[in-house]
């Protein structure tokens, strides 16, 4: 489903993902951006917490940047890859 969503793109996104996660950072996969204010009840989880394939899911940038700026500033998933959740 990635390779017909993202076509060409996904070959891509999948070196840079490795390239900072062998570097100790954190990847961060959003579902659907939407506009609109940081979700109160945001959290951020490891890929393995996440539900497996949740189409539904979908996050404010303002919470996604929240949640990449929490991550920067206090490591929570280092060399792993994170899911922004809007609740």
């Amino acid at each position: 489903m990635l390779a017909k969503v993202l076509g060409d793109r996904l070959a891509e996104k999948v070196v840079v993902d490795n390239t900072v996660l062998a570097a100790g950072g954190t990847a961060f996969h959003a579902g659907t951006l939407a506009d609109g204010p940081e979700s109160p009840r945001r959290r951020t989880v490891g890929l393995k917490a996440a539900s497996p394939l949740d189409l539904g899911a979908k996050a404010t940038r303002e919470t996604v940047a929240a949640a990449m700026l929490d991550e920067a500033e206090t490591p929570g998933f280092p060399g792993a890859v994170a899911l922004p959740l809007a609740e």
